[in-house]
């Protein structure tokens, strides 16, 4: 069995992968990660991929487990080329790994198509890669929650509360003005990204496919205009691609 872990910031996520297929995603509190939960959690496990961008320590709480279960193991890092994807920052390392993933798992579902990667978590991110592989680059924009409480929280006389919304529209009252205009600037980036692709970057005949993750993601396709895919799993798709033998340890 094959144990893949991805560590964020307040969760880590992680499946499984034996005979040829994902398992449901599950997830713990990262703080909650340490040998004797990996131990009564995964007791047969053959190799373990992680990709970490929470603190070091937890590398060697993992590193600890698997070297005292005989575990192949690799940390994923984010890399200038690897399986024919070549990254568009000059310093890979500073390109989170879990964009890197992300181009990665979209490249193993549908090769050599042009695709616009949207991951809507505490960040939305946005890249570009092209039929061939090439990474273009992308953007950075806060998260839908992170968005609305930057506005709520710096401000004296915003007054709202999270909300959910059915389809994007002008408001009469300060809680939906501001859930409507969080989600509606998310989704106006989105298409100006759409449209700066076609613009400047792939060929007139080239189709892009939209390829939504992240814990907003369901509810991005439900409110986007035009055609998405929905993959949850794509972080995870993308960190399968690794073989403990064959990665860094």
């Amino acid at each position: 069995m094959k144990l893949l872990i991805d560590v964020g910031n307040t969760l880590c996520k992680y499946v499984t992968f034996q005979q040829g297929e994902l398992s449901v995603i599950k997830s713990i509190e990262t703080h909650l990660i340490n040998q004797q939960w990996l131990a009564e959690n995964f007791p047969i496990v053959e190799q373990c991929i992680v990709s970490n961008v929470n603190d070091s320590n937890l590398n060697q709480i993992i590193t600890s487990w698997c070297e005292s279960e005989r575990i192949d193991y690799c940390f994923v890092e984010s890399e200038a080329e690897k399986f024919n994807i070549r990254c568009a920052y000059d310093d890979p390392s500073t390109f989170g790994v879990d964009r890197w993933l992300g181009l990665i798992g979209a490249s193993t579902l549908f090769p050599n198509q042009a695709t616009l990667i949207i991951d809507a978590g505490t960040a939305t991110t946005i890249d570009l890669l092209t039929s061939s592989g090439i990474h273009q680059g992308g953007w950075i924009l806060p998260g839908i929650n992170l968005m609305f409480s930057s506005l709520v929280q710096n401000t004296k006389k915003v007054f709202a509360t999270p909300k959910n919304i059915n389809q994007i529209a002008f408001a009469n009252n300060t809680t939906d003005a501001v859930n409507q205009a969080n989600w509606a600037a998310t989704i106006g980036c989105i298409n100006t990204a759409i449209k700066t692709a076609h613009e400047q970057y792939l060929p007139e005949d080239d189709t892009l496919l939209i390829v939504l993750t992240g814990g907003n993601a369901a509810k991005l396709k439900q409110l986007m205009t035009v055609e998405c895919e929905f993959i949850e799993k794509l972080i995870f798709v993308g960190m399968n691609r690794y073989n403990a033998n064959k990665g860094l340890k």
